[in-house]
């Protein structure tokens, strides 16, 4: 049995890996490929897994370590830049899908608790996948990246409350000692959470620290521990591990156990999409299908509809909003984790968690272009929509800028972008500072800078630019695409502005030259050279200009 068990873990592994290769050829979410590996291996095809409830004890350990690195990256500092808005958008959209998802279950035949399950799995948008998404495109410090994340930790939150609802209730005994229970159990787990993370926890991990050995096993039994705790209480081990990240997140070993517990959370977690592929019925496929569809076109219109009406009577502009809706427009791993949880508890059917499966696919797939392409949509889309145009109080009192000509503008002020423009001979009142994070915009309002929230790759942004008729444009974004459109747009305008822009290596400064772009640096050849200058004067001996440089090269005030 062992290893009949071995050859069939193989087989799920390999395919997995094959088609995680080609979905990423794709730039597709990996988490599909494991579901289509689910599928092919499942007894809808091949007829692989045999052992499912082994496959099953890993694929809960994989939820299990999924919820408890949750725990672990949960930053509540992020609801300090951005509170109101991810607060009322997040719930705000949570309550409309839900009530809308509900009365289109219901008039689909659905019972009162299939549609609610339903309702509520339509609600969430995957965190990991915007993350992963934003961060490619390094969008996660702009404006709307900031509120998608807050809005989306925002559903998380209420991820957590129904899945500790769900592993408390069982809707058929009485409901009042339910609830009596339910508060008496919530209590002795938040208590044991209080003592463990105020008295425990520290000491526990400062004496495991020393052994990186015992510091990772030490990791993995403090999330046994809360999850059996859990248990006992009467609650689901995927809310102890939740728990027991949260505990650990501020210790200063956090992320050295997220670095080695990630891989191992990875392992499990394929095994847990690739159960759910195979659980996929397709012997009752017209009973879902339609109703997959349809499911997946409200995910894809209503929930970016409902965001972007939120945060437009917020007072954002059109495009900001338009950006930030399109993150909402799939469901998330938390969706197949509650369903998953509603086949277990059996309140759900084989082939309701068949449907949220194929809901998932197909959301997913969609909206991940959604946000690799949201540039071009929102470009393509503004010609014929003017309300996507319309000016907003919020984004408007980022803008600082005077209505007159500037001889620099500084596109991203970040840490180069200070440096260009700090201490030199250049007046501050003659440079623009563009940027689309409202806390770089900040910082340069206060070192006296004029500035405009914006996004390069904005029509309107770089329309703007031209406007003030800049003699220098010096770009510190990297973004290929961007740069490339504002040299087009100067060159089209007959403007002799020179531009000077970065680049991440060589490949992608031949790119730019091609396009016309006479200035192009690359930090990592600049930074070669320097170094190379110092190895030189190590060689000669000039210890007097390495003590000067020592003393000098990082004051950046």
């Amino acid at each position: 049995m062992i290893q009949d068990f071995f050859l069939e873990l193989a087989a799920v592994i390999i395919s997995a890996t094959l088609l995680g290769f080609l979905f990423r050829k794709l730039k597709q979410p990996i988490l599909l490929a494991f579901i289509f590996a689910g599928i092919i291996l499942g007894s809808s095809f091949l007829n692989v897994i045999t052992y499912k409830e082994l496959l099953d004890v890993f694929s809960e350990l994989g939820i299990a370590f999924l919820l408890f690195l949750v725990g672990m990256n949960l930053d509540l500092r992020i609801f300090k830049e951005i509170g109101k808005t991810s607060v009322i958008t997040g719930i705000g959209q949570i309550v409309f899908t839900t009530l809308v998802g509900f009365g289109i279950a219901s008039f689909l035949g659905f019972s009162f608790l299939e549609s609610l399950y339903i309702a509520i799995a339509l609600t969430f948008s995957s965190t990991i996948i915007i993350v992963k998404l934003l961060s490619d495109k390094k969008e996660l410090n702009s404006l709307y990246g900031k509120i998608s994340i807050g809005f989306l930790l925002v559903q998380d939150f209420v991820a957590i409350i129904v899945l500790v609802l769900i592993s408390s209730f069982s809707f058929s005994s009485d409901l009042t000692s339910q609830l009596s229970q339910f508060i008496f159990s919530l209590i002795v787990l938040f208590l044991l959470f209080f003592i463990a993370s105020k008295f425990l926890v520290k000491r526990i991990f400062d004496s495991l620290s020393n052994n990186q050995e015992l510091l990772f096993l030490g990791a993995i039994s403090w999330c046994f521990a809360f999850s059996a705790a859990a248990i006992f209480l009467g609650f689901s081990k995927e809310i102890g591990a939740f728990l027991a990240g949260v505990s650990i997140a501020s210790l200063p070993y956090t992320y050295n156990i997220l670095g080695k517990l990630k891989y191992l959370r990875d392992f499990f977690i394929v095994l847990f999409f690739v159960v759910l592929g195979s659980s996929l019925v397709f012997a009752a496929s017209d009973i879902i299908l339609i109703p997959a569809i349809i499911f997946s076109v409200f995910v894809l219109v209503g929930n970016p509809i409902i965001v972007f009406i939120l945060m437009a009577k917020l007072g954002y502009k059109g495009r900001t909003s338009f950006l930030s809706s399109l993150t909402v427009a799939q469901i998330s791993e938390f969706s197949l984790i509650l369903i998953f949880l509603g086949q277990k508890t059996g309140h759900v059917s084989n082939e309701i968690v068949s449907m949220i499966t194929l809901v998932a696919v197909a959301t997913i797939s969609v909206s991940t272009y959604f946000i690799i392409y949201n540039n071009r949509i929102y470009n393509t889309l503004s010609g014929f929509l003017p309300f996507l145009h319309s000016k907003r109080f919020f984004e408007d009192s980022l803008h600082m800028s005077e209505d007159k000509n500037y001889s620099f503008v500084c596109l991203g002020f970040g840490e180069t972008g200070k440096r260009i423009f700090l201490g030199g001979k250049i007046n501050e009142k003659n440079v623009l500072v563009v940027d689309f994070d409202p806390r770089a915009l900040k910082e340069a309002g206060k070192l006296n800078f004029h500035t405009l929230y914006g996004d390069v790759s904005d029509l309107e942004t770089i329309d703007f630019i031209l406007k003030v008729k800049p003699k220098i444009v010096v770009s510190t974004i990297m973004g290929v695409d961007s740069n490339i459109i504002l040299a087009k747009k100067l060159q089209q305008k007959k403007m002799t502005a020179k531009l000077i822009v970065l680049a991440h290596d060589g490949h992608t400064a031949k790119k730019l030259f091609a396009a016309g772009i006479e200035f192009v640096l690359v930090p990592s050849i600049i930074t070669a050279d320097k170094v190379k200058t110092i190895l030189q004067d190590i060689n000669k001996g000039k210890e007097f200009e390495l003590n000067q440089l020592k003393k000098t090269e990082f004051n950046y005030e």
